[in-house]
């Protein structure tokens, strides 16, 4: 029998780890939140005050003691950096299955294996710790880097919202997309 207390913990990756998210973490947060990059990424266009930020982390408080929902910070293992956020939401606990989704705010920290990682962790949470059979995303048709990395992860297009999203003019199609436990752990 393998030795639970030498196994590593699910909430560290090879660069980042998972953290409870902390009022402290609001200017952090907020630096690159209301980029027009990030509110692309995230799916909605208007930016939020600083008060809104306050009030959703409080809400991940309550979420997360009421099992409904879990909201992370995303840091650097070496020097501890807040590079993002990341969560498990919508659970649905007779199935066993609930939605997740991730952002690494600060552009200059895309493309270095950050977000991989970090949703990598989470689904180790997700799949570990918390026990979901399966876990699910949205993702929009024109947020080609990221669904390059979610199909590298084992995640697999399920469905799609045709034109469900609006920006710059133009609707764009959704992406489902979904990783059953079995399979992460086949290829993690």
């Amino acid at each position: 029998m393998k030795d639970i207390y030498k196994t590593k913990s699910p909430f560290e990756g090879e660069k980042v780890r998972l953290r409870t998210i902390e009022k402290s973490d609001l200017d952090d947060i907020m630096k690159y939140w209301n980029t027009y990059e990030s509110r692309i990424g995230l799916g909605t266009i208007i930016p939020m005050s600083t008060m809104m930020e306050e009030e959703f982390i409080q809400s991940a408080h309550e979420r997360a003691k009421s099992g409904r929902g879990h909201i992370f910070a995303i840091e650097t293992l070496e020097t501890k950096e807040f590079l993002g956020t990341c969560g498990i939401e919508e659970i649905m606990q007779i199935n066993k299955s609930a939605v997740i989704g991730i952002i690494i705010h600060n552009p200059e920290n895309h493309n270095k294996g950050y977000g991989t990682d970090a949703m990598i962790c989470l689904l180790k949470v997700g799949f570990l710790v918390l026990n979901f059979h399966r876990l699910e995303l949205l993702v929009m048709d024109y947020n080609k880097k990221a669904i390059h990395v979610y199909e590298k992860i084992g995640f697999k297009e399920i469905g799609l919202k045709r034109e469900a999203h609006f920006l710059q003019g133009k609707y764009h199609d959704v992406y489902i997309m979904d990783i059953l436990a079995k399979e992460f752990e086949a290829l993690h």
